[in-house]
């Protein structure tokens, strides 16, 4: 089956309005807008080839110039020198889309990836982790002190330790910097990483 002239014709229209797109907004920066031009005629929609005989992927390209027309005039903003000195300005068009950055300055809260990880496995809170099921979250020091004597810690056995030496970071210049001066040290069977410095 190959393309109707209908299709050929939406190809067009679908081509034009992505070099008013360009156009628009990349004005005032020539490279970049021919560039662009460049790229759209030898990528975006190109009727030639295996794509003459297969409607679906002629209205593919379509879509996608449609959606780059979109991207390009509502999320694309230039800037400008403004007189002699260092000062830039943005250039706004009036399809530019402007939000009032909700989702920003009050973001979902997210869990924290030891959280996540947590929840996966089952653990729901502080408890589970530190003292056996049946006892509370200590909340002073001496409970704190009684679930740490109660606390079991694995033997530690030569072979299963890993030992890699990395660079370490902060002040220090070039000795910081060249060196391997950080030891980390990985417990196998539990998974435990430390860094000795």
């Amino acid at each position: 089956m190959s393309v109707t002239s209908t299709l050929r014709a939406a190809a067009r229209s679908a081509y034009r309005d992505l070099l008013r797109a360009s156009a628009s907004t990349f004005a005032g920066d020539e490279p970049v807008q021919r560039a662009f031009r460049v790229k759209m005629r030898t990528e975006t929609l190109v009727l030639e080839g295996t794509a003459q005989n297969d409607p679906k992927q002629v209205e593919d390209k379509i879509q996608l110039a449609k959606d780059l027309a979109m991207m390009l005039r509502r999320n694309v903003v230039q800037a400008y020198k403004v007189g002699g000195d260092d000062t830039w300005s943005l250039r706004f068009t009036k399809d530019t889309e402007l939000g009032d950055n909700s989702t920003i300055k009050n973001p979902p809260p997210m869990q924290s990836s030891r959280r996540a990880r947590n929840l996966e496995k089952g653990v729901t809170s502080f408890t589970d982790l530190a003292a056996p099921p049946e006892s509370s979250l200590p909340r002073n020091y001496s409970a704190l002190k009684r679930v740490h004597k109660q606390r079991e810690v694995p033997e530690l056995r030569e072979e299963d330790l890993g030992e890699t030496f990395v660079r370490g970071s902060g002040p220090g210049g070039q000795s910081i910097n060249k060196t391997k001066n950080n030891v980390q040290l990985l417990h196998k069977p539990t998974g435990i990483l430390g860094s000795i410095v």
